[in-house]
């Protein structure tokens, strides 16, 4: 048996104590419980953070439900089904955005395709400072979200802190992305993917989170295979 051979492209913010957060969200930090140099033996650490830091996949129970009963009647991240996170993906560039993206800045691109993609991911920025938050940051649109999910998108993902406005109260597109059934993906680092608008071309995804029973987020290391 014979695999085909493929690239892979990283396509996830590194987390570390300088990695920016949400204002008023737990930003990374460690500490050393044992190290080699005193046990002779190994290297042992601890950490603490949101699991909104970095590049990570929300749960339902972050927009509703009791956090403190996950699973009774909302989904923890760890209930989510998985197969929305593997899979065909297209990339599509509306950098340099800020502000909502609407269907009619990607329409374009992906009619391009010649089946329509079940996966995208939005590119909206050209340089990503993950040490930096960017408030003036791109989200995404109530409507798009309605056009792709007439057209049986089961996930979507961009490159800024969140698919809502930074002072957005009521989360409209979070609400609008449960509503569909899709999963979604923040904090993606899409500056190294390549795209061309005229040659459009499918990735592979790979970005599941945790089993994390308890929480109503989790880190991702999100990555897209290119098959050579």
């Amino acid at each position: 048996m014979t695999f085909p051979s493929f690239e892979i492209i990283d396509i996830s913010q590194p987390v570390n104590s300088q990695t920016a957060c949400f204002p008023g969200d737990t930003p990374f930090r460690h500490e050393v419980m044992v190290s080699y140099q005193q046990s002779g033996v190994m290297n042992l650490t601890a950490f603490h953070m949101s699991p909104h830091v970095g590049t990570h996949a929300d749960a339902p129970v972050h927009i509703g439900g009791d956090i403190t009963q996950p699973g009774l009647g909302t989904e923890s991240i760890a209930q989510l089904d998985l197969s929305p996170f593997l899979g065909p993906v297209a990339v599509v560039d509306v950098s340099p955005c800020s502000g909502p993206v609407g269907w009619e800045q990607v329409e374009r691109q992906l009619l391009a395709f010649p089946v329509f993609p079940p996966r995208i991911l939005f590119k909206t920025c050209q340089v990503v400072r993950p040490t930096v938050f960017e408030e003036d940051y791109a989200w995404l649109s109530v409507a798009l979200i309605e056009a792709l999910a007439a057209r049986g998108v089961c996930l979507v993902g961009l490159d800024t802190p969140s698919v809502d406005a930074v002072d957005s109260k009521t989360l409209e597109t979070h609400h609008a992305l449960l509503g569909a059934n899709m999963v979604w993906l923040e904090n993606l680092d899409l500056s190294q993917v390549p795209i061309h608008p005229d040659l459009p071309e499918l990735y592979f995804l790979s970005a599941l989170p945790l089993k994390l029973t308890e929480l109503e987020a989790s880190p991702v290391r999100a990555v897209l295979l290119r098959f050579t």
